[in-house]
């Protein structure tokens, strides 16, 4: 009779044992599945996160060698390499009676051999942009296609890289000039083209003013929107 009741109770126990472990292993597989799924997701998040933020920190990066060339009296240059995508900011020394090889006008520096790491100039800040989740290959300087207007509302329209580079250089007063001495709109356009027409964004200088404006594209006006 005992022996009979501690059999059935060892197969309920087995039984019981055996329905744990399906269930167990039910509950892993749907657990990485659903973490399989979320990952991706997540990775975007992030990635569009860090895309979104860009223009406010290239932004702050512009708006950085204005101040600094309008506080020491000399013209700063802000470049962006696409090659690298790395931004630099380089104070040109031009107002140094110190130095009389590099005390020059503004717009001298502008035609001066080596320009903007001219013999003067000092590399004062050098900044990554294609950080954390951004690959170097996903940011891409111009205009997505499928975007017919990129034309800013300040007139700004995209600003052609000399080589891989965009030099926009701040006179002592915060104006950004050509080598003639003209005022000149410099804009930066970029996008991530992993969402090409969701991060399409441009950052305009106005040369009168050397105002920085941020603009990102809306597909609803198809244009872009300070």
């Amino acid at each position: 009779m005992n022996e009979r009741l501690i059999s059935k109770s060892d197969q309920r126990w087995s039984s019981e044992a055996g329905r744990s472990l399906i269930e167990t292993l039910t509950v892993i597989a749907i657990a990485s599945l659903l973490t399989a799924m979320a990952v991706p997701q997540l990775l975007a998040a992030r990635r569009m996160i860090r895309t979104n933020a860009l223009p406010r920190e290239i932004a702050a990066q512009m708006r950085f060698a204005r101040q600094q060339a309008m506080t020491q009296r000399q013209a700063f240059t802000f470049q962006y390499d696409n090659s690298t995508k790395t931004i630099r900011i380089y104070d040109h020394n031009n107002n140094n009676p110190g130095t009389n090889p590099c005390n020059m006008p503004g717009t001298q520096v502008l035609t001066t051999a080596n320009y903007p790491a001219t013999t003067c100039s000092t590399a004062v800040l050098t900044v990554p942009v294609a950080t954390g989740p951004i690959a170097p290959a996903d940011l891409l300087y111009g205009v997505p296609t499928g975007i017919s207007n990129s034309t800013l509302d300040d007139g700004g329209t995209p600003t052609a890289l000399v080589g891989t580079v965009l030099n926009i250089t701040f006179q002592s007063d915060g104006t950004v000039m050509d080598t003639a001495g003209n005022y000149v709109t410099r804009t930066f356009y970029f996008y991530n083209n992993q969402y090409p027409t969701q991060t399409a964004t441009a950052i305009s200088v106005l040369g009168s003013a050397g105002r920085v404006k941020i603009w990102r594209y809306t597909s609803g006006a198809n244009k872009y929107v300070e």
